[in-house]
């Protein structure tokens, strides 16, 4: 028969089930979406960041030493073959204060855009000038440092930052990216906060350091592979083995030449100090003869005072006296003088009245004179009378004679008594004279006197002024003397102790001179480099779940397409013993199945493959950009994966469709082309439960006889339904298992808060510390456990003493909760490095230290544990088994209470104690986990989000099945009078049920799903919970019954539309 005729039945099945075609072609979409996303999405995740590394200059080997590293290194391993590009940087960490913050930058030597480790320009521009920099432009850039604003930097520390750099104020002049830095997480730092928030880049011509901190180099031809492969690091190891190879010599090179150079700086350092205490000495004994002059002017100053105020006190009680002598000999003058003064105005007086009266007798004689001249002439007169006789005549001549003598006496006696009046006048006038001279004289002395009191007053007022300023001064010479011992004994002792701290300093440059260890390269690779491995595992979980979850999600599509296959070739029945009768080989009739479901399922690939290649790394990418910094994704198309998974889905489909017709082919046309007889009806079992059946009502016993009559649909309705559920609830696990990462390590296993590092100056500190509640010291080193061929690296810890460590760590088995007792002896090591042993306790196994010295010893105890592996021993077992003392490095402590303010505040006090050299919190480490958590949620929500359609799309065909299975029943119902909401009720009931069932089953599958994909997932240093939360279980069943509830409700208006006359004839 022609073949034509076959093709057309085959193109009228699609189109005349365009329903069922689709339903396939979704369900494979589904599934290939999943498959395909899942699959590559941790590729392009690994393939944008590798490129971003390439593109710019991401290092392959990083060089760091103990002692530095030199410009011959650079040149050393620049010549190492295979070494395509070599690179010496500086870094260091700095201070600056910013919105009132104190920030911790780290600060990375910048040459030039195309410089290994390059940088991606957001804004701005690159430094040209050594006061430039660029700072990073984070996570959300809440520092909000705009272009053009300056920087200052300080170092934190004692030395200033001008020792390490030329500048230390910049001008930001643009905010850059660099693959470096792909998360945001900086590490920790020994200075501010201990935190380092944020990188700066400065030009390199800043940096005074004497080495390289660091050497970065890239691998020539590592650009051309994936850096997440392994072939990349088959590539990079030559070249890091050649880089060990010369790294020994260098390290003798640099030992020496550091060590050389240590020996000339004590050198230096011992003749400074001599000469520095030499040049003390000289000043100090010049500061003591000064001190020793001071005392002796002092003492020559007191003497001379001592004699001035005698000399002073002297000479004043000397004029004193003689100012005495002159008030009294001057008051007795003036006495003398006021009593001859008396006496002389008495007889002044007297004489003047004297003078009066030898005036009036001088005048009274010299009015006496005219009468005597008068009487004489009248005499003579009368003595020329010639008629005198001689008697009277000799008695007018003796009258005459007398009165002529009593003339001359008169006349003599005026004259003597005028010469005597005069000469009294004069000797009165002299003594007037003379006691006005005396007056004068007196007045005078008395002034002279009152004077030279003055000026005693005055020279005893100036003396004692004089005689004070002189003790003043005196007295301020002795507090300058004292003060000048004072300063005298404050700079010797100041200068003893910076001598003999300058001496310690010596004493401690010769010990560690003595102990100055040979330098140590450590080369490193990607794999040292934190954001490059946490990008990596984040692709590595990604991965992990593609491999089981993506199989699971297609096994349960494949069985859904089995049962349409099925219902479709069953349904067709007649129609393939009609083209048996026709002629048609069972190959020709089962191609029409085939060429079906191959095309349903080749539509389903590509739309699949489209969605699964461009959505979920797009999804799952962007989620993950919650984490990293990185470009846009850059979406590949996989070929060879694309074709697998296709011809994966088409062999599952075509396969089910030859295992579905091949079974009707099996019977003969006649057969074929008359109705499958119906199945006989059974008892169930709960028909012989009377107390239960006899209470039924006939919707329900006819439900219940349909569910368990037919067991084929039955089955696949429940397995469907529970594949669906366990695939949400595995979604839901995921999320549940890691977040009892956080939630378990650093909630209930780790109780403590801060992780302080330290060396043996630093625990002196920690009591002193009020926010600190409790403590304890701990040695924390790297180190490793093997067995036979396999050895995993741990961190050991060992404890100072074991009195309160068990209220920082708690030990506990996993499984039932049992506390694990601190061991005395033996070693307690992590859960996951037991499975990865294969051990259990009481086996021995080898622990090598951070010195690789090796020792056996028997496992005491297997604790629960999630993040990094550990291994718990007791000092005394530690020094008892290597043979040496514990250095404790470290402290745990448990806080008052813990905020970011807190925490910034106990950090900046911890770090600014000498002895203490780094401070962390568990909160950074919760908040790292959380993020990851939150990427994840994303992921999650995609994995439910696809689980959630497969079950809608599995429900949908299953019901669909099972309406087209029931088409002459439902039209037998509708005929007998049900209405349109009880068909629909009598055909929900069992979907509900089922469903019920389904979701039940499917909650048991899902506990082993995601137990199974959680032990796959696990990586090395994390191990993930196993435990699903309550309320994960609740939403499963919830979604699970929604989907439900929507396909019942999209069936309702099909189960409306069945036109019972049809479907009844449809056997005829």
């Amino acid at each position: 028969m022609k073949k034509s005729a076959l093709k057309k039945d085959i193109l009228r099945d699609i189109k005349g089930s365009l329903g069922r075609f689709l339903s396939i072609a979704s369900i494979v979409a589904l599934g290939v979406a999943f498959f395909a996303g899942l699959k590559i999405s941790p590729e392009d995740m690994r393939y944008t960041a590798d490129k971003y590394y390439d593109d710019y200059n991401l290092m392959d080997i990083r060089v760091v030493s103990t002692l530095g590293l030199t410009e011959d290194d650079v040149l050393e391993i620049k010549e190492i073959e295979g070494v395509q590009e070599v690179l010496g940087t500086y870094t260091i960490d700095a201070l600056a204060e910013l919105k009132e913050k104190e920030i911790v930058f780290r600060i990375h030597s910048f040459v030039s855009k195309e410089q290994i480790n390059g940088v991606n320009l957001i804004e701005g521009r690159l430094p040209k000038k050594p006061e430039e920099c660029v700072v990073e432009l984070g996570k959300e850039d809440d520092l909000d440092i705009a272009l053009g604003s300056k920087i200052k930097l300080s170092s934190g520390k004692e030395d200033p930052l001008s020792d390490s750099l030329l500048n230390t104020e910049f001008t930001v002049v643009g905010k850059v990216q660099t693959p470096y830095y792909l998360s945001f997480e900086k590490g920790n730092s020994t200075i501010g906060n201990g935190q380092v928030r944020n990188f700066i880049m400065i030009p390199q011509e800043n940096f005074k350091l004497e080495a390289f901190t660091d050497i970065y180099a890239i691998v020539e031809g590592a650009k051309d592979l994936n850096s997440y492969d392994d072939e990349y690091f088959h590539v990079v190891d030559k070249v890091t083995n050649k880089i060990k190879n010369i790294s020994k010599e260098r390290e003798n090179i640099r030992s020496e030449e550091v060590l050389n150079k240590a020996k000339e700086k004590l050198e230096e350092g011992k003749n400074e100090y001599f000469e520095e205490k030499a040049k003390v000495e000289e000043e100090l004994v010049k500061g003591l003869n000064e001190i020793e002059a001071g005392k002796r002017n002092i003492a020559k100053g007191e003497e001379a005072l001592r004699r001035n105020e005698a000399d002073f006190n002297w000479a004043i009680l000397e004029g004193k006296e003689k100012l005495g002598n002159s008030e009294r000999q001057l008051s007795k003058g003036e006495e003398e003088y006021e009593s001859a003064l008396k006496s002389f105005n008495k007889n002044k007086k007297i004489a003047e009245e004297q003078f009066k009266e030898a005036e009036k007798e001088i005048k009274k004689a010299e009015e006496a004179i005219p009468l005597l001249k008068y009487k004489i002439e009248q005499l003579k007169i009368a003595l020329e009378n010639p008629f005198l006789h001689i008697e009277e005549k000799e008695s007018l001549k003796a009258e005459l004679q007398q009165t002529i003598s009593k003339l001359r006496e008169t006349q003599k006696s005026i004259e003597s008594g005028n010469k005597e009046l005069a000469k009294n006048k004069i000797e009165l006038a002299k003594g007037e004279e003379k006691f006005k001279n005396n007056k004068e004289f007196l007045v005078s002395s008395r002034e002279k006197l009152e004077k030279e009191k003055l000026n005693l007053i005055n020279k005893e007022k100036k003396g004692l002024e004089e005689i004070k300023r002189a003790r003043k001064k005196l007295e301020k010479a002795k507090i300058d003397l004292e003060k000048g011992e004072e300063e005298y004994k404050s700079s010797k002792e100041k200068a003893n102790k910076e001598l003999a701290k300058a001496w310690g300093k010596i004493e401690d440059g010769e010990r560690e001179l003595n102990q100055i260890q040979r330098a140590k390269w450590y080369i490193l690779d990607r794999k040292s480099h934190y954001s490059y491995m946490d990008y990596g595992g984040a692709a590595d979980r990604i991965d992990a779940l593609s491999t089981v979850f993506p199989v699971f999600f297609a096994l349960v599509a494949a069985l859904v397409s089995l049962t349409t296959m099925t219902r479709m070739v069953d349904e067709q029945r007649v129609n393939i013993g009609t083209l048996k009768a026709l002629g048609y080989g069972k190959g020709a009739i089962a191609s029409k199945y085939i060429f079906y479901a191959l095309t349903a399922t080749v539509f389903g690939c590509i739309v699949g493959i489209g969605i699964g290649y461009t959505l979920f790394p797009t999804v799952i990418f962007n989620a993950y950009g919650i984490m990293y910094v990185l470009p846009s994704v850059i979406l590949r198309i996989n070929v060879p994966l694309a074709i697998s998974i296709s011809l994966v889905s088409i062999g599952l489909t075509t396969i089910t469709a030859y295992l579905a017709s091949n079974n009707e082919l099996k019977e003969n046309p006649a057969s074929l082309m008359r109705p499958r007889a119906p199945k006989l009806g059974k008892r169930i079992l709960l028909e012989k439960i009377p107390i239960i059946w006899s209470r039924l009502n006939f919707s329900y016993k006819v439900t219940l006889r349909n569910i368990f009559r037919y067991k084929r649909r039955f089955f696949m309705t429940v397995f469907g339904i529970a594949g669906c559920t366990a695939l949400v609830l595995t979604a839901f696990g995921i999320r549940d298992s890691i977040r009892t990462v956080v939630d378990k390590q650093y909630g209930e296993l780790f109780a403590y808060n801060v992780t302080i590092g330290l060396d043996s100056d630093g625990i002196k500190h920690l009591d002193n510390i009020d926010k600190i509640k409790d403590y304890q010291v701990i040695n924390r080193e790297s180190g490793s456990v093997s067995l036979g061929d396999i050895e995993k690296d741990i961190s050991i810890i060992v404890p100072k003493d074991l009195v309160n460590i068990d209220k920082l760590i708690k030990l506990q088995n996993r499984k039932d909760g049992t506390k694990i007792k601190f061991p005395n002896n033996g070693i307690v090591i992590s859960e996951q490095i037991g499975k990865d042993l294969k051990v259990k306790v009481g086996d021995k196994i080898n622990l090598i230290n951070s010195e690789e010295e090796k020792a056996i010893v028997e496992i005491v105890g297997i604790t629960e544990n999630y993040t990094f592996n550990y291994g718990y021993l007791s000092s005394e077992y530690y020094k008892e088994i290597f043979q040496r003392p514990v250095k404790f490095n470290e402290a745990l402590g448990i806080l008052e209470d813990t905020n970011k303010e807190i925490e910034n505040q106990l950090s900046k006090e911890l770090i600014s104690k000498e002895g203490i050299n780094s401070v962390s919190f568990n909160t950074t480490l919760k908040e790292n986990f959380e993020d990851t958590i939150e990427s994840l949620n994303y992921v999650v929500l995609v994995m439910i989000v696809s689980a959630g359609s497969l079950a809608f799309v599995v429900l949908y065909n299953l019901t669909n099945v099972n309406i087209s299975e029931r088409i002459r029943e439902i039209a037998t119902i509708k005929v007998l009078g049900f209405y349109d909401n009880e068909v629909s009720a009598y055909i929900y009931r069992e979907n509900i049920i089922l469903t019920i069932i389904g979701t039940l089953v499917g909650l048991v599958m899902g506990i082993f799903l995601h137990r199974y994909i959680m032990i796959t997932v696990e990586m090395e240093n994390i191990m993930f919970g196993l435990k699903v939360n309550f309320k994960s279980y609740i939403y499963s069943m919830i979604l699970t019954i929604v989907f439900s509830v929507l396909v019942n409700l999209a069936m309702h208006y099909k189960l409306k539309n069945v036109e019972m006359v049809e479907s009844l004839k449809s056997v005829d």
